[in-house]
């Protein structure tokens, strides 16, 4: 019976090791992986409006919260495209060319994603 409490307790720290050991395996292999550098990518033909405008946005803000910057810019860029909708007439109500505005930079998530990366570096 003496022999029963060793045998639990060499088993736990058998346990304890091999665990420690496969953590600090997993560790260094995600420490070893390079930093993959942000390529520029193509900007496709429905997204080249709201890309233009966000880019123009970005140049001209000023300010230290980039993520403060990005939303101010944003919702001045769906404010003028929404204006912009309306005025030449592609929409009969305001629900509607919401969702047109909406739609349109739904289609550019890659590029969204590739503009905050590009201006969140600088």
């Amino acid at each position: 019976m003496k022999k029963l409490p060793f045998l639990i307790g060499l088993v736990a720290v058998i346990f304890f090791i091999f665990s420690c050991a496969s953590a600090d395996k997993q560790v260094k292999k995600t420490e070893q992986k390079p930093v993959q550098h942000q390529e520029a990518i193509k900007i496709k033909k429905e997204c080249k409006n709201y890309v233009s405008r966000m880019e123009k946005c970005l140049k001209e803000a000023k300010g230290k919260d980039y993520r403060k910057i990005w939303s101010q810019c944003e919702g001045k860029v769906m404010w003028d495209m929404l204006k912009e909708y309306q005025d030449n007439g592609f929409c009969f109500d305001e629900d509607e060319c919401k969702q047109k505005v909406l739609d349109e930079i739904n289609k550019c998530k890659d590029e969204r994603l590739y503009l905050f990366r590009k201006y969140y570096r600088k």
